[in-house]
């Protein structure tokens, strides 16, 4: 078995998958408690990897192998600093499950991520913008006098609202949904045959809002790490 925990900036995940990378058990955390991770990882487990997305320090136990940005990845990063190892396991992720470049992973979390592997297998990076909620809060600490809206899923249509609430959740999600899709269509000026693939805690809530075509999927970063792995295996 091997153990795969990834923190991120919400909240942290464990997978536990046998040695062929099947997933046996998924488990989350709206916090970072080693204690708890410490308990669900099993005496069977002989391999444990530990990635920080938030790019945060703490101490874990010396048997845990850190993956990040300059870790063995099977292709060519063009990024200079600050590259959240996330980004690296989706797009390889996404590349294991499309089977063919280029890929394109869009993440709905507390930020809005772009990442992109192009057609001649290079990390080129992609946009980062605040994600849902973060654009929810943002209205309330910048004012005055705009509410505390909490994030949902938009199933309204039309332009019409009947309160502030209403307005700004509006706002956000369609702000938001309009982003995606023009930048979809921008990688696919760049390469039409581009594999598009939506992932993230608020993902669903936009899913059917975007143009078909896009592959809206889950544990795709437990499957790129389970990637990177096995690829460091063979070094």
């Amino acid at each position: 078995m091997i153990a795969i925990i990834e923190r991120g900036n919400t909240r942290t995940k464990l997978f536990l998958l046998d040695l062929s990378g099947k997933i046996k058990l998924v488990k989350y955390w709206n916090s970072f408690r080693l204690d708890e991770l410490a308990l669900s990882i099993s005496s069977s487990v002989r391999y444990v990897r530990y990635c920080n997305t938030s790019l945060g320090l703490e101490s874990v136990p010396d048997n845990w192998i850190k993956v990040d940005a300059h870790s063995q990845w099977p292709f060519e990063i063009e990024y200079s600093s600050n590259l959240g190892p996330d980004r690296l396991a989706l797009v390889l992720g996404a590349k294991k499950l499309s089977r063919i470049l280029p890929v394109l992973v869009i993440s709905c979390g507390t930020c809005l991520t772009f990442s992109y592997l192009n057609s001649k297998n290079i990390f080129k990076g992609g946009t980062i913008s605040p994600g849902f909620q973060m654009r929810l809060k943002s209205m309330n600490t910048f004012t005055g006098s705009l509410p505390y809206v909490e994030a949902y899923g938009d199933q309204k249509t039309g332009q019409e609202t009947t309160d502030t609430e209403s307005s700004m959740h509006k706002g956000a999600f369609e702000g938001m949904s309009y982003e995606i899709n023009q930048r979809i269509k921008e990688f696919q000026t760049m390469e039409p045959e581009i594999n598009c693939f939506l992932v993230g805690g608020d993902g669903p809530a936009f899913a059917s809002s975007l143009e078909s075509g896009i592959f809206a999927t889950s544990n795709l970063e437990a499957i790129g790490l389970f990637a990177q792995w096995k690829y460091e295996q063979t070094k």
